[in-house]
């Protein structure tokens, strides 16, 4: 009792911890083609919701800033007026507040600065299930994984935008098949929900 009684305040820390957890992060699985192969179908995300905004548990209500949005980030968002798309769903951050952004033949352009591509042999992503729709191509765009099939995508070319304060130009890893800031607009920084911080693949990954 006597050691219950000493640690009874860190104890209850651990415990609201726990219990304010789910909160903020939050696991989702990943229901359409729009990132392959970054992630596939079915594969599960884990989403920090603390990692730009704290906000009272299960809610909207903003109580600091904890991080900044960054070139590359994988996200969690939700377009509450979109007639479509009021369900979460993931993209990835490319234009940030005040830049100029533009896509011509798949290639993001950035300032006037390209966005830098190395392409990758398509014979490393053979692991990719025949089921899931993925380009001719698959290039490191910055660091992360793109696929697009050259002349085909409807929104190759797009832009250039010019992206105003809290807006974000978004775009999907699977550029044939996604529905992005090149549909729907720059999206408002309220609209992004958290930042993907893991994910659980349902095959095997070369990195």
């Amino acid at each position: 009792m006597n050691w219950l009684h000493r640690n009874v305040r860190p104890l209850s820390l651990v415990l609201i911890g726990l219990a304010l957890l789910p909160a903020y992060l939050r696991a989702y699985e990943l229901a359409g083609p729009s990132d392959i192969p970054t992630v596939l179908l079915g594969d599960k995300v884990i989403v920090n919701h603390a990692a730009y905004s704290l906000k009272l548990p299960y809610s909207d209500v903003g109580v600091f800033r904890t991080g900044s949005l960054s070139r590359g980030d994988f996200v969690l968002l939700r377009l509450k007026n979109h007639p479509r798309l009021k369900s979460p769903f993931f993209k990835r951050v490319i234009g940030l507040p005040g830049e100029v952004v533009e896509v011509r033949d798949n290639q993001v352009i950035v300032d006037g600065h390209k966005l830098p591509l190395k392409a990758l042999s398509a014979a490393d992503f053979a692991w990719v299930p025949r089921n899931h729709p993925i380009g001719s191509e698959v290039q490191d765009e910055d660091g992360h994984w793109i696929t697009f099939t050259p002349s085909k995508g409807e929104f190759r070319n797009h832009g250039p935008v010019q992206l105003r304060a809290h807006e974000y130009f978004v775009l999907g890893d699977n550029r044939d098949y996604s529905e992005d800031s090149r549909v729907f607009g720059p999206v408002d920084e309220a609209a992004i929900l958290g930042k993907v911080i893991a994910k659980f693949a349902t095959g095997p990954r070369v990195r």
